[in-house]
C-alpha cells in the first residue's frame, strides 16, 4: 500500500493532499478528548522474547549514521527463519531497550520561541493563532492540546506551500525547503515528542514531511532512524510499518538503479553510502519486526504478512531443498492458526500454489490438513465479524463518536469472552492496540489494558513495564497509570533508583495536579507504599529505613504545599489522610508506637467529626493491646491489663459534638461493642449510662433535622405556590381604581385559598425533593456491580462511609453487570466512598469514581422531546445512566434536562460534539457539563436595571402616549402594556430605558399624575432578589394552548403579544366563540389525561395526542396531575376517551372523561375548605342575572366565575358546568346557558327597532 506523502512517483503517483481545517483557538490542559481525529495514536506492550534487536537512535544527528544493526546480514534466506508451532504473543516493543531510556532520558526540547509573523501559506487568522500558541507554550510547555494544534497548523501551512490548491492553476509545486516555518515545525514536533507520545497521525505527518525533504544520504538515514522511533512508539500501527517498508524498498530500488525507480536527487556518493544500508535483507528485517507486533490485528495484519510471504517465496531458489520447502509450508500453516479476516485467501491464493507445485501427489490431504488447522482461528474471526463490521463502517464514515461507540462495544465483548476461547487474551490485547491508535488519550482504556496484561503476565517471564511506560507517555496526567507503573516496577524487581526516577518523572511534569490534587495523591500513595515495603524487605538496610521515613514525610509535605497552592491557605491536608495512614503503618512496623500515636493525635482536630477516623484509630489501639495480651501465657483480666488506650479513644469519640459527627450511630455502636467485649462490668455500667444519654441527644438531633427539613420544604413549597397563583386582572383593576379614587380604606373582601394538598405532586415537587441538593458534587458512580445487585446491597456496601440519599441502579447492556449512581448527603461522604474502590461486592470487584463531571445540562431542544429522544441524541457518546427533567408544576416554560453519563470522558465528548448543534434547523442545542458553582450571568433590561414597572396607568392610554410621557426622563427603548386574557389592558406596564441612569431618573414619575391617574413607578425586580418579578406576577395564570388552524371554543386573541416557545394562548373561555357549532360541541370534543407527571410539557402532550387526530387546545392541570385536551372532531375525542396508549407521557398516564378529572378537583377543594365542607365560612354564591353586565365579576379577592359553594369553578379552567346532570336536569347551568341568558338580556334592553348585538 503506497505511503501518502512520499515524493517518489511510484509510491504516490499524482498525489495532491487533501487539506483539513483545524480549530484556530489555542487549547490547553490535557484531556482525553474523543472528538479530534488528529489526536489518534496507538500503544502496545513489550514482552521479553528473542527477536532482532534494534539500535538506539534517539535524536542522533544525521551526520553520524549508525545503522549497522539493520544493515548487517542476519540470515542466508528469509525462508530459513524458524517459526514456533504456536503463534508468538503480541510483540509489545521491538527493542530490548527501555522506552524510558529512549524517550524520557533527555531533558524536554524547547518549544519554538515566540514571535509574530505572517505566512502566505496560512490565513491571517491562522498566523495569529500560531503566534498565540507559541506565546502560550512558552509558559505552559506541557499543554498537550496546544502542542497538537500548533503542529497541525504548521503542517497545514507546509502542505499549502508545497502543494498549492488544486484550483490554483497558475501556481506549481514549491520547494518544501523554502517553507518559511519549517524550523518552527520541526522544533514543535521535537518539543512534543520529548514530552508526550505524539500518536499515529502526527507520526504519519512527520515522516511524510521528512521523506519529502530528504535529499542526501545522511538525511535519508536520519529519516530511517525516525521510522524506527515511530514504530517503537506505535508498534501496532500497520500504517507506520507499511510506510517504513515502503521507504526502505524505495531507497533500495533507487540506490541500486533498478528499473522504474525514482533517481531524483541521488548522487553517486549517496548511492554508494545507502547501498550498505538499504538492502533486501533490511526490508526483510523490518517486516520480521512488524509481524509479531501486528499479528493479533485481526483486521489488517495480512497486509504485512502477505508482503513478507512474497519476499520469502521470491528468496527460494529455483530448486529449493526439502528443508526449505518444509519451512515455507510450516510458515503458512502457522499463519493459518492466527485469526485474521483473509484466512481463506491465505490458504487458497498463497499456500495452494506451494502445495500444488511441490506436493502434487498428496495436495488434497495437505489442503484438508491446512483447513482443519485453520478452523479454530476462523471460528474466532467469525465470532467477531459483526463487531468488525461495525468498527469498519464507523471508521469509513469518519464519525469519531460512532467509532468510539463501536470500539467500546467490541472491547466490552472481548473482555467478557476473553477466557472462553482460543487466543482470547491475545485478541483482546490486539483490539486494545487498535482502539488506542484511534483514541490515544482515553485513560480508561489504558487502565483496562494494563490491568488485563498485568493480571495474565508472569513477571518472571515477561515485562509489562514497556506497556505502562507507553501509557504514561500518552496520558502523563493520569495518577492511576503512574501509580501502576511504580507498583509494577516493584513487582518486577526493578532497582530502587529506577523506581525513584519514575516517581520524579511523574511529579516533575506539573500535569498531575491539572484536575486537582487527586492524581498527585495516587502517585505519592503508591510511592510511599513502596518505600514502606522496601524498608522492611529481606534485603533492606538501616539506610533504607531512613530513606523511607524521609520520603514519606516529604510526600506529606508536598501534598500540603500543593494543596495550599491549588485550594488556598485553608487547605489542611488530604481529607482521607492516605499518606498519614501509610506513615502510621511504617512507624508501627518500626516499633515506634509513640510516633505513630502522635500522628493520630495530630489528625484528631482535623477529622474528629468522621466516624471512619475514630474506627481506624480505635482498631489500631485495640490491635496493639491485643498483641500484648497474646504474649501472656495466662489471660487474667485486671485493672493493669485493661484496654486503657482503646477505651480512651472511644470515650474521646463519644465526647465530640453530636451535631458535628457525620455518623453518630456508628460511633455509638463501636462504643457499646468495645465496653461489652473488653471492659469490666463497672465500666460497662457507666458506658451504658453514657450511651443512653448520647442516644437521647442523638434523637433530639434527628428530630431537629426532620423538623428543619420539613420547614425548608414548606417554605419552598409556599414560595413556589405563591409564585404559581394567578393574579386575577379584575381584582387588580378594582384595587387600582380604589387607590386612584382615594378609597383605599375600604375593607376588602378576601377569599381563603387553600394550599395544594400534598400527595398530588410527583416526587420532583415533594418536600424532600425541594430541599437544596448538590447532586453533581455529592454523587459517585459505582461500576462492575453484580447484575442481581439490589439497593440494600449498595447501602450495606457504603454503610461505613455515609448514608446514601438516593440510589439509581442501571443494568449494563451485556446483562452481566450493573452500574449505579449513589447520592450522599455531603461531599465528605463522597470522598470516603471513593476509598471503597476495588472492594468486593458479591464476588465483583467494584469500581467507585466521582460523578462530579459526568452530567450534562441540556437545554433548547425541541419542546416535544422526551427521554427517548434525548437519549437518542447522546447515546452514541457513551452509556447513559439517567435523564432527569425538571418539574413544570410552577413554571411550564422550563425546557432543560440533565443527562448523566457513566464517566466524565463520555460527558465531555458529548459536550464537545453536541453543544451549539442545530436541531431541525430551528433549535440551537445547549449541552454543557453541569457545574452547580457556575451561576449563569443574567442579561437584559431587567437584569441590567434599565426596566421600570409602572402601575395605575390609564387603560385608554396608548403606548405612544406612555413613551411620550416617560421620554422626559430619558430615551425610552420600549414599552410593554400588560393585557388581560381578553385583550384589555390591566393598567400596568413596563418601560425600558436606554441606560441605568435614565431608568433611575424615570423613578421621578412615581406619584406623578398621568391622564388623571397617579402613577406608581419602581425598578423592575427579579426572583433572585427574594420576590417575584412584576412581569412574572402578571403572567401567572392558567395557560391555554392552541394548535393548528382549527376553531376553538376559546379562540386565540390578536397576536400582539407574540409567541413564546409553544403556541400559548391566554384566551378566556368567556370570550364569545368564533364558531357556534364548535362551541356547542366543545364538551363532547374534550378528553382528560390522568396521572400526568409534572415533567411533561404541552408540546409532548400535543405530539402524543395528535397521533389520534387533530387537536385544538390543551389545558394543563398541574395541581391535579392532569390535562384537558380539545380535539377538532367528536369521533377522535370519543376514541381517545375510551383509552389509548399514553406510555410516551408516563408509565401510569391514561385517558378518560373530563368529568372524572373535575370531580377529583371538587373533592380536593372540599377537603381543603374550612370544616371539611364546601362553602362553610365562605362567601355566598354569585348568581349572574340577565342584563347585569357586572354579574360575572366577583368582588375584590374573588376569582371570576363563582366560589367554592357554587356550581362552577374558575371559568378560565373549563368550569364545573360540565358536571351538570344529563339532559339539563338538576345541577347548575352551563356556560352556553349563561351566555344565552346574557344575550337575551341584552336584546330585551335594546330600544324598539334597534337590532340586537351581533345581528345583521
Amino acid at each position: 500500500m503506497p505511503f501518502p506523502l512520499h515524493p517518489i512517483a511510484e509510491v504516490a503517483p499524482g498525489f495532491r493532499p487533501q487539506q483539513h481545517h483545524p480549530q484556530f483557538q489555542p487549547r490547553s490542559n490535557p484531556s482525553p478528548a474523543l472528538e479530534e481525529p488528529e489526536r489518534r495514536g496507538a500503544y502496545g506492550q513489550q514482552q521479553q522474547q528473542q527477536q532482532v534487536q534494534r539500535p538506539s537512535v534517539a535524536h542522533r544527528h544525521s551526520s553520524t549514521p549508525q545503522m549497522e544493526t539493520l544493515a548487517a546480514p542476519q540470515r542466508t534466506s528469509p525462508a530459513t527463519n524458524k517459526h514456533s508451532q504456536r503463534p508468538s504473543p503480541i510483540n509489545r516493543n521491538s527493542s530490548g531497550q527501555s522506552m524510558t531510556d529512549l524517550t524520557m532520558a533527555e531533558a524536554p526540547a524547547q518549544t519554538p520561541p515566540p514571535r509574530s509573523f505572517t505566512s502566505t501559506a496560512l490565513s491571517d487568522i491562522e498566523s495569529q493563532t500560531v503566534t498565540d500558541l507559541l506565546n502560550y507554550l512558552t509558559e505552559n510547555s506541557y499543554a498537550y492540546d496546544s502542542h497538537v494544534q500548533l503542529i497541525n497548523l504548521l503542517h497545514k501551512g507546509f502542505l499549502a506551500h508545497t502543494y498549492p490548491p488544486a484550483d490554483a492553476t497558475d501556481v506549481g509545486p514549491s520547494d518544501p525547503h523554502s517553507y518559511g516555518l519549517l524550523s518552527e515545525l520541526r522544533q514543535a514536533r521535537e518539543a512534543m515528542d520529548t514530552r508526550f507520545a505524539v500518536g499515529e497521525d502526527i507520526w504519519v505527518q512527520w515522516l511524510s514531511d521528512e521523506m519529502l525533504l530528504a535529499r542526501s544520504g545522511e538525511e535519508r538515514i536520519t529519516v530511517t532512524e525516525l521510522f524506527q522511533k515511530a514504530v517503537q512508539d506505535e508498534p501496532a500501527s500497520v500504517r507506520l510499518w507499511q510506510a517504513y517498508a515502503d521507504w526502505v524498498e524505495a531507497n533500495y530500488r533507487a540506490c541500486n538503479d533498478m528499473e522504474g525507480a525514482d533517481q531524483t536527487g541521488w548522487t553517486e556518493e549517496d548511492k554508494e553510502m545507502c547501498r550498505e544500508l538499504f538492502t533486501l535483507d533490511m526490508l526483510t528485517t523490518v517486516l520480521e519486526q512488524a509481524l509479531p507486533a501486528t499479528q493479533w490485528r485481526i483486521d489488517e495484519s495480512h497486509l504485512l504478512w502477505n508482503r513478507y510471504a512474497e519476499l520469502v517465496l521470491q528468496a527460494l531458489p529455483a530448486s529449493p531443498a526439502e528443508m526449505d520447502i518444509q519451512r515455507v509450508r510450516d510458515m503458512f500453516l502457522q499463519r493459518l492458526q492466527v485469526p485474521h479476516v483473509t484466512s481463506a485467501e491465505t490458504a487458497q491464493q498463497m499456500l495452494w500454489p506451494i502445495v500444488n507445485k511441490y506436493y502434487p501427489a498428496n495436495w488434497e490431504d495437505l489442503m484438508d490438513q491446512a483447513n482443519e488447522i485453520a478452523e479454530p482461528a476462523r471460528k474466532q474471526a467469525g465470532l467477531r465479524e459483526e463487531h468488525e463490521s461495525s468498527v469498519h463502517q464507523a471508521v469509513q464514515a469518519g464519525d469519531q463518536a460512532t467509532t468510539f461507540g463501536a470500539f467500546s462495544a467490541y472491547l466490552q465483548w472481548e473482555r467478557k469472552y476473553r477466557n472462553r476461547g482460543l487466543f482470547g487474551r491475545e485478541l483482546c490485547s490486539g483490539l486494545y492496540e487498535r482502539a488506542l491508535l484511534r483514541f490515544p488519550t482515553y485513560t480508561d482504556w489504558w487502565l483496562d489494558y494494563v490491568d488485563l496484561v498485568s493480571s495474565t503476565t508472569d513477571p518472571t517471564k515477561a515485562s509489562v513495564l514497556p506497556l505502562i511506560e507507553r501509557a504514561t507517555r500518552h496520558c502523563p496526567w493520569s495518577g492511576d497509570l503512574w501509580a501502576r507503573r511504580i507498583l509494577r516496577s516493584d513487582v518486577e524487581g526493578k532497582a530502587h533508583v529506577d523506581i525513584e526516577a519514575t516517581k520524579h518523572r511523574a511529579t516533575n511534569s506539573g500535569l498531575l495536579d491539572v484536575g486537582g490534587l487527586e492524581e498527585l495523591l495516587k502517585v505519592l500513595q503508591q510511592w510511599c507504599s513502596y518505600l514502606r515495603r522496601h524498608a522492611f524487605s529481606a534485603t533492606a538496610s538501616e539506610d533504607d529505613l531512613d530513606t523511607a521515613e524521609v520520603g514519606i514525610t516529604m510526600a506529606i509535605e508536598d501534598i500540603g504545599q500543593a494543596g495550599k497552592t491549588i485550594y488556598g491557605a485553608a487547605f489542611t491536608g488530604d481529607p482521607l489522610y492516605r499518606l498519614e495512614t501509610i506513615q502510621i503503618k511504617f512507624f508501627t512496623e518500626a516499633r515506634r508506637l509513640n510516633d505513630a500515636r502522635e500522628i493520630y493525635k495530630r489528625l484528631v482536630p482535623l477529622h474528629k467529626n468522621q466516624a471512619d477516623f475514630w474506627a481506624r484509630y480505635y482498631l489500631w489501639e485495640l490491635m496493639l493491646w491485643g498483641c500484648e495480651r497474646l504474649s501472656e501465657k495466662h489471660r487474667i483480666e485486671s485493672h493493669a491489663n485493661e484496654p486503657h488506650l482503646p477505651t480512651a479513644v472511644m470515650q474521646l469519640a463519644l465526647s465530640q459534638k453530636i451535631d458535628a459527627l457525620n455518623a453518630p450511630e456508628r460511633v455509638l455502636d463501636m462504643y457499646l461493642n468495645h465496653f461489652q467485649q473488653h471492659e469490666s462490668g463497672e465500666k460497662l455500667q457507666t458506658a451504658l449510662i453514657d450511651a443512653r444519654d448520647f442516644s437521647k441527644r442523638l434523637a433530639v438531633r434527628r428530630a431537629k433535622e426532620v423538623e428543619a427539613a420539613a420547614e425548608i420544604a414548606a417554605q419552598q413549597q409556599s414560595a413556589t405556590t405563591a409564585e404559581a397563583q394567578t393574579t386575577v386582572a379584575g381584582e387588580k383593576r378594582k384595587a387600582a381604581d380604589e387607590f386612584a379614587n382615594g378609597d383605599s380604606s375600604k375593607k376588602a373582601k378576601t377569599e381563603s385559598v387553600a394550599a395544594p394538598a400534598t400527595g398530588f405532586g410527583e416526587s420532583s415537587s415533594s418536600a424532600t425533593a425541594q430541599i437544596k441538593r448538590d447532586r453533581e458534587h455529592n454523587t459517585v458512580t459505582v461500576r462492575n456491580l453484580p447484575a442481581t445487585v439490589e439497593e440494600l446491597d449498595i447501602k450495606k456496601f457504603f454503610r461505613d462511609v455515609g448514608q446514601p440519599t438516593s440510589i439509581n441502579i442501571l443494568q449494563d447492556k451485556t446483562g452481566e453487570t450493573a452500574t449505579a449512581t449513589v447520592e450522599f448527603q455531603s461531599h465528605e461522604d463522597v470522598l470516603a466512598a471513593k476509598t471503597r474502590n476495588g472492594r468486593d461486592l458479591n464476588g465483583n470487584e467494584v469500581r467507585v469514581q466521582s460523578g462530579s463531571q459526568n452530567t450534562l445540562y441540556v437545554a433548547n431542544y425541541p419542546p416535544e422531546y422526551d427521554e427517548v429522544a434525548v437519549r437518542k441524541l447522546f447515546d452514541s457518546y457513551g452509556e447513559i445512566l439517567s435523564v432527569r427533567f425538571p418539574s413544570l408544576k410552577f413554571n411550564s416554560r422550563r425546557r432543560f434536562c440533565y443527562v448523566q453519563f457513566l464517566t466524565d470522558d463520555m460527558a465531555r465528548a458529548a459536550e464537545t460534539a453536541m453543544d451549539s448543534k442545530m436541531l431541525d434547523g430551528q433549535h440551537k442545542l445547549v449541552a454543557k457539563v453541569s457545574n452547580p458553582d457556575a451561576k449563569k450571568q443574567r442579561s437584559g433590561a431587567q437584569a441590567e436595571g434599565r426596566e421600570v414597572f409602572v402601575k395605575n396607568i390609564d387603560r385608554e392610554a396608548s403606548e405612544a402616549q406612555v413613551i411620550e410621557f416617560f421620554g422626559q426622563y430619558g430615551s425610552v427603548s420600549s414599552v410593554n402594556l400588560v393585557k388581560l386574557v381578553n385583550g384589555k389592558r390591566t393598567g400596568t406596564g413596563f418601560v425600558v430605558f436606554a441606560s441605568v441612569d435614565e431608568a433611575n431618573k424615570g423613578l421621578g414619575a412615581n406619584n406623578k399624575p398621568f391622564r388623571d391617574r397617579i402613577l406608581h413607578v419602581e425598578i423592575s425586580g427579579t426572583k433572585a432578589e427574594g420576590r417575584t418579578a412584576p412581569m412574572d406576577r402578571a403572567r401567572k395564570t392558567d395557560v391555554f394552548i392552541k394548535h393548528g388552524d382549527a376553531v376553538s371554543a376559546s379562540p386565540e386573541p390578536d397576536a400582539a403579544n407574540g409567541r413564546r416557545g409553544s403556541d400559548v394562548s391566554m384566551a378566556s373561555a368567556s370570550q364569545p366563540p368564533a364558531d357556534q357549532e364548535a362551541f356547542r360541541t366543545a364538551r363532547e370534543r374534550k378528553i382528560a389525561i390522568f396521572n400526568l407527571p409534572d415533567t411533561v410539557n404541552d408540546a409532548r402532550i400535543r405530539a402524543a395526542m395528535e397521533a389520534y387526530g387533530p387537536i385544538v387546545k390543551i389545558q394543563l392541570r398541574r395541581t391535579d396531575k392532569g390535562a384537558i385536551v380539545e380535539f377538532s372532531n367528536i369521533n377522535d375525542a370519543f376514541n381517545v376517551r375510551q383509552g389509548v396508549d399514553c406510555s410516551a407521557l408516563g408509565p401510569d398516564v391514561k385517558t378518560g372523561d373530563v368529568s372524572d378529572l373535575l370531580n377529583k378537583i371538587n373533592k380536593r377543594q372540599a377537603q381543603a375548605a374550612p370544616g371539611g365542607a364546601p362553602g362553610v365560612g365562605m362567601r355566598p354564591t354569585n348568581v349572574s342575572r340577565p342584563g347585569q353586565r357586572g354579574g360575572r365579576r366577583g368582588g375584590l379577592g374573588f376569582k371570576r366565575g363563582g366560589g367554592f359553594g357554587g356550581t362552577r369553578a374558575n371559568e378560565g379552567e373549563e368550569g364545573n358546568a360540565e358536571q351538570a346532570a344529563p339532559n339539563g336536569s338538576g345541577g347548575g347551568k352551563s356556560n352556553a346557558d349563561f351566555r344565552a341568558i346574557f344575550e337575551a338580556g341584552k336584546t330585551e334592553s335594546k330600544p324598539a327597532g334597534e337590532p340586537a348585538e351581533g345581528s345583521s
